[in-house]
């Protein structure tokens, strides 16, 4: 159930057949090298979602594209508001959500750099009493790693050719770099909106780790998670041999993240024992 395509008598069916969880997808605009668009990381949340609400019935609020990119904001196309800004929106949104009915919010990210303000975030939203609670997973649960793992236990992928396992292993076993406008996202984009892909320019700049703040990260210190990615990825992509990628790839990659997104609705739908288990703990 997609929120803006409800009308406004079928809200209270929505808040009941949801199990009053609403889900929202959010990303960012970004460069993700030169290949592929500047909201990828939000339309893969939204289709990710999107997709799972048809297994398991949620109301999906309309996605998120301003997200945290700090020090990316030079390449075109990035937009970067301010902290402050960021952090009010998603208070308003979430509180304009619940006071609507639906008292399970969550927040599905699909950009690596917003952990740490959606975790404050999160985390904010107790500091004064509430009767709804707001949580966040990551859109990050398969990639081209786990069918590596997965073919090698044994398990079946007939979407795959031998030549698609024979690359994967070998960008795998050989440590080839991933994570931003890598072959998990170029595989995912292949699929669900490859008119705006060009993969004539996957090797217009350089998608490897330069490495500069290595030292910095070895001793835990950074911007994001004990380092310094904009000075190491200044291309705003890491990826390596994405030429790899195909929309077979993206399929199984989806696949999966579908499932475990529609596994995440269900639990939620299925108990207020989260209510619960925050209702002491709301307020200073």
């Amino acid at each position: 159930m997609l929120w803006e395509n409800l009308r406004e008598e079928e809200f209270d069916s929505a808040i009941e057949r949801s199990g009053k969880v609403c889900v929202i997808p959010i990303g960012c605009l970004e460069m993700h090298g030169e290949h592929l668009p500047v909201g990828t990381d939000t339309q893969t949340s939204d289709y990710v979602v999107k997709e799972a609400a048809k297994i398991e019935d949620v109301v999906v609020f309309p996605a998120i594209y301003f997200g945290s990119v700090p020090g990316l904001h030079n390449w075109k196309g990035a937009i970067d508001l301010s902290l402050d800004l960021r952090l009010r929106m998603l208070d308003e949104i979430c509180s304009e959500v619940a006071r609507n009915g639906f008292k399970k919010i969550l927040l599905v990210n699909g950009h690596g750099g917003n952990g740490a303000i959606l975790s404050a975030f999160v985390r904010s939203t107790i500091h004064e009493k509430k009767d709804y609670v707001v949580m966040f997973r990551n859109d990050f649960s398969y990639g081209v790693s786990s069918i590596v793992r997965d073919l090698r236990e044994g398990v079946e992928i007939p979407e795959l050719t031998e030549e698609d396992k024979k690359n994967l292993f070998e960008l795998v076993d050989n440590k080839y770099q991933t994570g931003h406008g890598c072959i998990n996202e170029t595989a995912i984009m292949l699929t669900i909106n490859p008119e705006s892909v060009d993969m004539s320019r996957a090797e217009a700049v350089s998608g490897s780790n330069r490495h500069i703040t290595d030292e910095y990260t070895k001793k835990g210190i950074g911007i994001s998670g004990g380092g310094f990615w904009n000075i190491d990825f200044p291309n705003s992509y890491a990826g390596e041999h994405v030429e790899f990628a195909n929309e077979r790839i993206g399929r199984v990659i989806l696949k999966k993240r579908i499932e475990h997104q529609a596994e995440a609705c269900r639990l939620l739908k299925s108990s207020d024992e989260v209510l619960e288990w925050y209702a002491p703990n709301w307020g200073k």
